[in-house]
């Protein structure tokens, strides 16, 4: 299929898929490359919120140690002791001891929390809040305690009890500790991973909210409706575009506050290059083609053009139209092309119109020959029935023979013309017959040809030699009665004229024999009449033209003489 094309088709199409494969490839080396960029932002990203979630784990981790460490202090169980009861002043001085503790462990710690302690025996309270009375109230435990951070009023609480297996029933424990935090210490750790790693972190739970650094923006809102849309894990990611910007969101779940922490990238901030660098190909490409579209564009004009003219032109030169001429106006290599095309195709005719002259000629020149040939077989024959009539003093058949052959040189020698009507031949034909019929009294003759074919018109002479065998080799040998039959008819311009006689015929082969004679060279060996006249017509009307023989039903044989009536036209 590729090799039947043409050399600027297949141009074309080697450089559409150099084209296509040099798309292909980029495209692909840029998918590879955007793929593997985005993976790098996404663990970046992940290992960011894993530091900063680390961290944060970290501080609330020593807060909860103390917590549970802090029931353990001796202080503590001193200021238990029930003989305390009756000297409330140790017991103050033994509560002292016990908030300045709390208040230095807050001074060496990373964040200020507040410390409260609480003694179900005693029904009292200590706190690190100077600024808040808080009283004991026994309504507040007397539910279980949960074992888990909870946030209210913008801060984070944890309780646990001494011992730790009074958690359900925390009315009945030794101590109670609460360690709470503010939220202010969250955004300031938002903050501070924001300045350091050009995040933009906060903090979200489904049903609290948002804990977001200073800095929050509308985009932070976005997020939020979209990850309360989520199912969400322990810790994942996933990308949404957020007003036509595309955001890569990572989170981590917080195992102590419930809460997950979460950070989101704009990737087109950082895959910008090499989406510009992409644009910028693709622009590159797009000039590419056009540039060579024009470039193919003037190849076709100035080279396919004129090739396919070229290849018309010698097609029909190959098909012997040989009047076709090129033109071409541009100034080039083709022109000059062109030029020596029409010189050869000017000089090839004028090389075969003298071969067809030449041509016409010898083929006028062996009409002529033929012609010549049967002109004087049939005077032989007429001078040699004359003598034999002479001889046997038959001077009505010498008399009619002689009127008919003068006749007959008139008729041939009146005109020119190499051509008779129908109408014609058969009037020379009737006189030869009747001529015979006096040399041969047991011959009879029928002639029944349509009136409309009478002026139909063939070489001179055509009829007589078929007449003329069949008298000979077909009527003469058989001592009973003999008749020929003339016929004719056509179809078209197709006619036909059938001598047919009642003789002794002949054998197959010998029928085979006559009909490949017709084909051959003349040699001395074969009679010249029949031959000439199938030459004749077969110079004038073509190879379907000629004689035809077959068997007749009456015994002898049937010669139909085909030829074209339009040999004029």
């Amino acid at each position: 299929m590729f090799a039947r094309l043409n050399v600027f088709t297949k141009i074309t199409l080697l450089f559409v898929a150099l084209l296509v494969l040099v798309l292909f490839l980029y495209t692909y080396s840029n998918r590879e490359s955007v793929r593997v960029i985005e993976h790098e932002i996404q663990n970046n990203t992940m290992n960011h919120l894993s530091t900063f979630a680390d961290s944060v784990e970290s501080n609330i981790y020593q807060l909860s140690l103390y917590g549970m460490s802090i029931g353990q202090d001796s202080s503590i169980q001193e200021y238990q002791r029930p003989d305390y009861k009756d000297v409330p002043y140790e017991r103050v001085k033994v509560g002292s001891a016990i908030l300045e503790k709390m208040n230095l462990y807050n001074a060496a710690s990373k964040w200020h929390s507040t410390i409260t302690l609480y003694f179900p025996r005693l029904q009292k309270a200590i706190s690190t809040d100077y600024y808040a009375y808080i009283p004991y109230r026994e309504d507040d435990f007397s539910k279980p305690l949960s074992k888990s951070w909870t946030y209210t009023q913008n801060q984070f609480e944890w309780y646990t009890t001494e011992p730790t297996t009074a958690m359900d029933a925390p009315d009945k424990s030794r101590l109670i500790t609460k360690i709470s935090f503010p939220v202010h210490h969250l955004t300031t750790m938002l903050d501070q991973n924001k300045l350091n790693n050009k995040g933009d972190p906060f903090m979200f739970h489904p049903e609290m909210g948002l804990i977001s650094n200073t800095s929050g923006n509308e985009t932070l809102t976005s997020i939020l409706s979209k990850l309360r849309e989520l199912n969400l894990q322990e810790k994942g990611g996933f990308t949404t575009t957020l007003d036509h910007t595309e955001y890569y969101v990572s989170y981590i779940q917080s195992p102590s506050l419930g809460w997950y922490y979460v950070d989101y990238v704009p990737m087109q901030q950082i895959l910008g290059p090499i989406t510009s660098s992409r644009n910028l190909f693709y622009a590159s490409i797009a000039v590419l083609i056009a540039m060579s579209v024009v470039v193919l564009y003037v190849l076709y004009r100035s080279v396919q053009l004129p090739l396919l003219q070229l290849v018309k032109g010698t097609n029909r030169l190959s098909t012997g139209d040989f009047s076709v001429r090129l033109n071409y106006t541009s100034r080039n290599e083709f022109s000059l092309l062109f030029a020596r095309f029409n010189i050869m195709a000017q000089r090839i005719q004028e090389l075969i119109e003298n071969v067809y002259e030449e041509q016409l000629r010898r083929r006028e020149a062996t009409l002529k020959q033929l012609q010549s040939q049967i002109n004087p077989h049939f005077l032989y024959n007429c001078l040699f029935y004359i003598k034999n009539m002479a001889r046997m003093k038959n001077e009505k058949a010498v008399v009619a023979m002689a009127l008919n052959l003068g006749e007959y040189y008139r008729y041939i020698t009146r005109s020119e013309n190499d051509e008779a009507t129908l109408k014609e031949e058969l009037t020379m034909v009737q006189n030869y017959l009747e001529i015979q019929a006096l040399r041969l009294e047991r011959m009879h003759f029928t002639i029944e040809v349509p009136d409309d074919m009478l002026h139909k018109t063939l070489p001179r002479l055509t009829l007589q030699p078929i007449v003329e065998n069949a008298i000979i080799h077909g009527i003469e040998p058989r001592t009973e009665d003999g008749h020929i039959t003339i016929t004719g008819h056509h179809e078209g311009e197709i006619c036909t004229i059938s001598v047919e006689d009642s003789g002794r015929g002949m054998s197959e082969d010998q029928m085979q024999e006559l009909i490949h004679n017709l084909h051959k060279p003349l040699d001395g060996n074969m009679g010249c009449g029949t031959w000439n006249v199938h030459q004749r017509l077969y110079f004038l009307y073509g190879e379907d033209a000629g004689l035809s023989y077959e068997h007749s039903p009456s015994g002898g044989v049937k010669v139909s003489i085909t030829w074209y009536n339009n040999i004029n036209k």
